[in-house]
């Protein structure tokens, strides 16, 4: 998946979210909100000069790189990870949670569909009886219009016509 991508599946999911009783606000992306996936298409990945050659911080598939023309400058080394802001306009929800210390919690329209739909249809009692069988989910879920076509099902069973 890459952003442009998870911006058209984000966009398709916000109906769904109110219909299957996720209250939470819709609101469009701007440039410091976070994802919560990760992005697996290079072409997407942030690049940031650096002095050093090795890493501050810990991100998943992030490596740094020491290009031939970059020899001998003030930054010699490119860090390049995966991106953890979606782009511009991605419909993301969120809501504060908790009670003592209430936090903002935030997450793209797709991911919120995705953790409901996994969550109907997980065998919850073979997840609990650590059964390695790889039957826990109880359907096929495997592609975005799988994930929609079980929305749809979830959707009719709460409002039958």
């Amino acid at each position: 998946m890459n952003l442009r991508i998870l911006k058209k599946l984000s966009k398709r999911a916000a109906p769904y979210l109110p219909l299957l009783g996720d209250n939470r606000q819709q609101f469009p992306a701007e440039w410091h909100n976070y994802h919560g996936f990760i992005i697996r298409a290079k072409k997407h990945w942030e690049r940031h000069v650096s002095v050093h050659a090795d890493a501050f911080r810990s991100y998943e598939g992030e490596y740094v790189i020491a290009p031939k023309c970059r020899e001998g400058t003030r930054y010699p080394y490119i860090h390049i990870r995966p991106p953890s802001h979606p782009w511009p306009g991605t419909i993301m929800v969120g809501a504060m949670e908790g009670y003592y210390e209430p936090e903002w919690d935030e997450e793209c329209a797709w991911g919120a569909l995705c953790t409901m739909v996994f969550g109907e249809f997980t065998d919850w009692d073979a997840y609990a009886r650590d059964d390695l069988t790889g039957r826990v989910l109880t359907r096929r879920l495997r592609t975005p219009a799988d994930i929609f076509r079980a929305a749809d099902e979830m959707i009719a069973e709460r409002c039958p016509k």
